[in-house]
């Protein structure tokens, strides 16, 4: 069975695999962070898959097909995690 630590490798992998091919998109260099940050607050009942189309939606105007795009609660005003 999948832990939390799982979750949140499979929802960077997908992400990357997102920036990869939208390598267009300006910023990247400030999502990655993003992405780290949001890795850690993904809800429990969320799979990583969905946590990463959710990210993925919000950050790329063309992926949302157009719709305006609303941050998801979960991963508003992210903050860098605190390492022991």
């Amino acid at each position: 069975m999948a832990n939390m630590e799982d979750k949140r490798t499979d929802f960077l992998w997908i992400v990357q695999m997102f920036m990869l091919r939208d390598q267009d998109v300006i910023g990247w260099g400030g999502i990655v962070g993003d992405a780290i940050a949001a890795s850690y607050r993904i809800p429990g009942t969320m799979t990583a898959r969905d946590a990463a189309l959710d990210f993925h939606g919000f950050f790329n105007k063309g992926f949302s097909g157009g719709e305006d795009r609303v941050c998801p609660a979960w991963f508003s005003q992210l903050h860098d995690p605190i390492y022991s």
